[in-house]
């Protein structure tokens, strides 16, 4: 299986700070890995440097074999490369349907048709406005107005964060199936059970460097993981 996101020994400094040291990453086409790790530690920057919020300061991301690393995040999400940012980032004041055709750029009927085929509580809702709606909600139409452009690559943002455990089981469930359709999904994400049950492989990133990397059924077994992130264990 090829990789259709390589992320190669990024760094990034912003002012003098270091905030990613010598990163690399790669996302198999059709597969999910998870990049984990406490707050803080550089995960939300990597992902807006894949997406072009941030400009890197070393090191190459290529999609599809293509160097991206000095595209404007205009240009990145039109080669396929979504995000549905930390803090889901909706427009509250618009209806549902409003923020999924502003953020899916030319609406077609075809995935519309299909986000709402996997949110049905969306379709429930496409008149409401969106603020109104709860966190997880909220999520599924973060989730939902990447998915309109049909990505290549999904970036997800910490989708698990506020939500309760049945929400959160939810999510997971949606991301595997996301990645049965055949999309490619980076995942960042606090909730390292959750992730490593979905993802194929993953990364932990403490300090901007990645310190632990491997199959996600193995890091589910390291001590190194499950002392310091899953109390000992994993269900």
């Amino acid at each position: 299986m090829s990789n259709l996101l390589e992320v190669r020994n990024l760094s990034l400094k912003i002012g003098v700070q270091e905030i990613l040291h010598d990163v690399s990453v790669s996302v198999p086409r059709g597969g999910i890995v998870a990049v984990l790790g406490a707050n803080g530690v550089g995960k939300t920057s990597l992902m807006r440097c894949i997406s072009g919020i941030y400009h890197a300061t070393g090191g190459s991301i290529l999609v599809d074999g293509e160097d991206i690393t000095k595209l404007k995040s205009h240009e990145i999400a039109e080669r396929g490369v979504l995000q549905a940012p930390e803090g889901r980032q909706i427009f509250s004041n618009m209806t549902v349907l409003e923020n999924l055709v502003i953020g899916g750029g030319p609406l077609g009927k075809q995935e519309l048709d299909h986000v709402l085929s996997l949110f049905p509580r969306l379709e429930e809702r496409l008149k409401q406005q969106a603020g109104s709606m709860s966190g997880g909600e909220q999520q599924m139409l973060c989730i939902g107005r990447a998915l309109m452009r049909k990505p290549k690559v999904l970036l997800l943002d910490e989708p698990s964060l506020g939500l309760a455990p049945k929400l959160v089981r939810f999510i997971c469930d949606l991301v595997e199936r996301i990645r049965s359709e055949g999309y490619s999904v980076l995942l960042v994400e606090q909730n390292v059970k959750a992730a490593l049950r979905i993802a194929g492989r993953a990364s932990v990133i403490e300090g901007g460097r990645i310190v632990i990397e491997g199959e996600a059924d193995d890091l589910a077994r390291d001590p190194r993981v499950t002392d310091a992130y899953l109390g000992g264990h994993v269900h």
